[in-house]
């Protein structure tokens, strides 16, 4: 089943690892074929002080998102299995036209992003990197929409 929503992640700056760029692009090309995905990645300016540079990257991921539903990845986030993701990502396709993972840059998401966020996800009980983050939720969203879709990418 392909869903009429809008799926994009959302980055302060751009993409740096050759082989994060590839594996992206791997699940790209598969997530398109059950929703239209994309991976946004933004112009931030630049500072020298972290707490700066947090509100500089908060200001640039909220940046068009008036009518996403936010999902802010955070450490102290809820944590899924796949499958209560899957059901969760199931019920929210049903829900919202237009879902926005933010994922902040090396000093984490401003304070910002995380009140206008709906939903605060934790991948991991680790801290992730933030281009680790993004491929780590690319295979996620393409495991959960083999499972909402009965395929059998997922055991």
């Amino acid at each position: 089943m392909r869903w009429p929503n809008t799926l994009k992640i959302v980055i302060p700056g751009k993409l740096k690892f050759p082989f994060i760029k590839d594996g992206v692009c791997f699940y790209e090309m598969r997530l398109k074929n059950y929703v239209s995905f994309s991976l946004e990645e933004r112009k931030v300016a630049k500072a020298k002080d972290p707490e700066i540079m947090k509100q500089n990257e908060g200001k640039a991921l909220l940046r068009g998102q008036e009518k996403a539903f936010i999902i802010a990845l955070d450490e102290r986030g809820k944590e899924f299995t796949s499958k209560e993701w899957a059901e969760y990502l199931e019920d929210l396709l049903q829900r919202e036209k237009e879902i926005s993972f933010l994922i902040g840059g090396a000093y984490g998401l401003s304070q910002e992003v995380l009140n206008e966020a709906h939903l605060k996800l934790s991948l991991s009980r680790f801290t992730l990197g933030h281009e680790i983050a993004v491929l780590v939720l690319c295979e996620q969203l393409y495991r959960a929409f083999t499972i909402i879709a009965g395929e059998p990418y997922h055991k």
